[in-house]
């Protein structure tokens, strides 16, 4: 095959200027674009098994990075300690195929140490209110709340 025409969007901004809402809508755009396309529409409206299509699945795993990635700041609620590249690759015809996404923490020492009135990487809180009663016991935060890591 041949490759035609790569294009790169860059977003390197200030702080809290919308570049991770800016990527979604993006995402969300291509998405569209790939459906749009007739020969897309018929191998992507329905997935076999009721699994999500490749859009769906690019689209939903999101929230998940940004729950590893994000964190709450003196300036930002959902502020994001990470840099990604995304990859989005389209069949010669337009259709997404597949994505694939890395990612840069760049604030490692959030892990074990936090400003004042700032918090840790959402994940942690997440997984806290999500645990059994059982498994909160196993890994000795039974008697914890998601306030104690602030």
């Amino acid at each position: 095959y041949r490759i035609q025409n790569q294009q790169v969007i860059t977003f390197s901004v200030l702080i809290n200027a919308g570049k991770t809402v800016t990527a979604k809508i993006i995402m969300q755009y291509l998405a569209v674009l790939s459906r749009r396309s007739a020969q897309c529409r018929q191998t992507t409206d329905s997935a076999p098994g009721g699994t999500a299509t490749i859009e769906q699945q690019v689209l939903q795993s999101n929230p998940i990075l940004e729950s590893f990635g994000n964190a709450r700041t003196i300036r930002n609620d959902n502020s994001s300690r990470f840099g990604k590249y995304i990859e989005i690759q389209f069949t010669t015809q337009g259709c997404l195929i597949g994505a694939s996404v890395e990612t840069y923490l760049l604030e490692k020492v959030r892990l074990n140490n936090q400003a004042l009135g700032e918090r840790n990487f959402h994940i942690f809180y997440e997984v806290l209110v999500g645990l059994s009663k059982i498994d909160r016991k196993r890994f000795y935060v039974d008697k914890m709340s998601p306030a104690d890591f602030c």
